[in-house]
Order: structure tokens, then C-alpha cells, then sequence
């Protein structure tokens, strides 16, 4: 690479981690791989493409799209594909998988989070490398992702049955994984298209410790947006577990309907707040379990974690909120008006506990909010809750 190429890369690269440290909720890991990919032995769909091999510690970096903490154990794993300039534009993440050029990396993500944003800003990792396909050129667009994980409850979440539903811009399809290999789609968001709410053909059933093996296939075509966002709820009283999932915006489209992408970060809407309000929460990092691998190179040993993050009850002027962590730590809430992005935070407590209990007041009735609580270890680590919406009463 030429002197004039790194000074290039490194002003590009200052500004990209700018952008994602603040835009970003994913952890990402590019492990430089070794060999081919090689397809022969692949259970599945003919054409599937195979996990590479892991390769050594010492060939791991971790990419800048972080802005929490994974467990070693927590994630999802998969590949990175691309298509050639003589090959068709396909409209089908299983063309992508199938079709497409493997980069001989291993993508390590803590979950499946990316806010609508521009398309441009590409792979890069934590030492400066901007992931480029055979042909020197960045991947920005018509590449196509395949994750796999498994779905678990994360504390507090009560058994059940859980509908699903995926944000992408363009195409994504999740698909349950049998023991024997055989995929059977469960969210079919496919083609190319904005950003939009593909809803579960059914719903699935969660005990406390079961997992669910599933796959998660991926591309972005044609510029200018992405997005990924995996979402469950549990299934509203009265609903057929057997039959289509069925909400207001199942089905809607826009690359400005659920989240703003022309600020950085990119900021929810009051659709997609609305749609927490209704149930709908996006998967954190305890509901990844990773598959049949050790562990997950880019997590740590021993996270700072929320769980049970829950309102406990609701006035025109206040919102009592508690939650768990798994190590003792501070207390903070805070609230946002999704309409006027006005912030009221509680009082700090430093009382270092697991136990977290913190009111906020000030708040005006029937107003639309976005809550969330934040936990510190002095002089560690921080970590804040994902986002949980409500309306204050009349």
C-alpha cells in the first residue's frame, strides 16, 4: 500500500471509528482466515456455505463496530461474501450465500443491531484495516452475511411462546436449524428494498435454558442503506402461536420509518418506539448463545450485565424503574421525549449494589418516552440497559 493510501485510510479510518463508536450498538471480530472455504461434507441446503475454521488467537482483531461488551459465550458467528462485477445483482440472501466470493475471515457480532445508516462506511478493524474484496476495492455494497447463533431467554424473561420479526435493509431470512442440519425459514424479509418489517410465519417456544438453533442469511445490494434488527415480543393474549405474526407495521417500508439516519448516531422514530411500547424489544446480547464453538474471541471473561430491566409502575410524573447486574455497581435511569429529545436523568446513586431501584420524575402526561438505566463499576466498566418504551397516563 502506498504512503499516500495510509494517510488516506488513516484520516478515513479516524472518522469511521468516530461515527460507529457513537453509532453503533454491534460488536464485531474479523478473524483473518487460512485456506479456502471448503464445501464439500455441508449439511444443509445445497450450496450452503460451510463456517470456516477458527484460526489462531494471534490472528484475531477485533473491528470497531462496539459499543458494549459481549460474554465469551454470547454472540453470533459467521461468514462474509461478496459478489464479483460479472455477476448478476441478485435479489436473494441465499444467492449471496450461495454465489458469492467468501472473505477468508470469521465475523464475531454481540447481536443483531444496526440502526438504518448510511452504506458507506464499510468493515473496518481495530488495527486500521478497511476489509477490502480480492479486487482492492471496500465492500460497501452487493455482499451478502450468514450468522449463526442460538436463541435463548435471558433472565427475567418468563417461558412462552415469542413472535419474531427482523428491520433489514435489503434482504434477510432467519431460519430455525434442526439437529440434523436442515434449515426451515421462519422470517422471510427477503429482496431488495428500504428498510422494512418482515414479521414470523409463526411463533416459537422458549423454556428457561433451552436454545434454538437458527441461521441468519444477509445482503446489502444496491446502495444507499442498511440495516439489521432482530426483534421478539411475547405473544399477545389471545394470538394463535401457529399463525402469522400480526402487527400494524408488518409488512411497512421506509428508510426513515423506524430510525432517523441522517444524524449520527441514527436515532429511533416514534414508529419504532411505539413498537416497544407494544412489546417489541431488539435481542441483546444474552439472548446469542454461540454455537458449537469454545468461545467468542472478541468477548470478555466477566461482562458487566444488565438483566430484569423493567418499569414498575407508571404516573402522569414519574416512572420508577429497577433491573439486576451481575456484579456490585452505581444506579442511574434516564429518560428521553422521543418527540422533543428532551433528557431527565434520576439522581445518581453510588451505592455500589446488584439490586437497582431509581425513580424519575418531572415527567409530563401522555407523552411518549424512551427509558434507560446505566450501571458503573468505579473505574471499570459501564454499561446501559437496552431501551424500553411507555406513555405516561392522561
Amino acid at each position: 500500500m502506498s504512503m499516500g493510501r495510509r494517510q488516506i485510510l488513516g484520516t478515513r479510518l479516524a472518522h469511521a471509528l468516530f461515527v460507529i463508536a457513537l453509532a453503533f450498538n454491534i460488536t464485531g471480530c474479523l478473524t483473518e482466515g487460512i485456506g479456502q472455504v471448503d464445501n464439500t461434507d455441508v449439511v444443509g441446503a445445497p450450496g450452503e456455505v460451510p463456517m470456516p475454521p477458527l484460526t489462531p488467537p494471534e490472528r484475531t482483531v477485533c473491528d470497531p463496530f462496539n459499543a458494549g461488551v459481549s460474554a465469551r459465550d454470547r454472540g453470533l458467528v459467521g461468514n462474509l461474501l461478496y459478489l464479483e462485477d460479472h455477476q448478476p445483482r441478485y435479489t436473494s440472501a441465499r444467492d449471496y450465500i450461495t454465489n458469492g466470493t467468501p472473505v477468508q475471515s470469521t465475523l464475531y457480532f454481540d447481536k443483531l443491531y444496526i440502526p438504518t445508516r448510511a452504506f458507506d462506511l464499510g468493515f473496518y478493524t481495530q488495527d486500521g484495516t478497511l476489509v477490502l474484496n480480492q479486487h482492492d476495492q471496500p465492500l460497501y455494497e452487493y455482499f451478502g452475511l450468514r450468522l449463526e447463533s442460538q436463541l435463548q431467554l435471558a433472565p427475567g424473561e418468563a417461558a412462552g411462546w415469542y413472535q419474531m420479526a427482523a428491520l433489514s435493509d435489503d434482504g434477510s431470512v432467519l431460519s430455525l436449524k434442526s439437529s440434523d442440519g436442515v434449515l426451515t425459514p421462519l422470517i422471510d424479509n427477503d429482496g431488495t428494498h428500504p428498510t422494512r418489517m418482515g414479521c414470523a410465519m409463526k411463533s416459537v417456544y422458549l423454556n428457561a435454558g433451552e436454545r434454538l438453533p437458527f441461521v441468519m442469511e444477509y445482503y446489502q445490494g444496491p446502495r444507499f442503506h442498511i440495516s439489521m434488527v432482530l426483534l421478539w415480543r411475547p405473544l399477545p393474549a389471545g394470538a394463535d402461536p401457529n399463525a402469522a405474526v400480526s402487527d400494524v407495521e408488518c409488512g411497512r417500508s421506509g428508510n426513515g420509518r423506524y430510525f432517523n439516519s441522517t444524524v449520527i448516531p441514527s436515532a429511533p422514530t416514534a414508529t419504532y418506539y411505539e413498537m416497544l411500547v407494544r412489546g417489541w424489544k431488539p435481542l441483546s446480547n444474552q439472548n446469542y448463545y454461540f454455537p458449537e464453538q469454545a468461545s467468542n474471541p472478541c468477548g470478555i471473561q466477566n461482562p458487566l450485565i444488565i438483566s430484569n430491566f423493567s418499569i414498575i409502575s407508571t404516573t402522569q410524573t414519574s416512572v420508577p424503574v429497577t433491573w439486576v447486574t451481575n456484579q456490585p455497581s452505581t444506579t442511574q435511569a434516564r429518560v428521553k421525549d422521543v418527540v422533543t429529545g428532551a433528557i431527565i436523568q434520576s439522581a445518581f446513586d453510588p451505592t455500589l449494589t446488584t439490586n437497582h431501584t431509581a425513580t424519575i420524575t418531572g415527567l409530563t402526561a401522555n407523552t411518549l418516552y424512551a427509558l434507560t438505566g446505566t450501571s458503573t463499576i468505579p473505574g471499570q466498566q459501564s454499561t446501559t440497559s437496552d431501551e424500553i418504551a411507555f406513555r405516561t397516563p392522561r
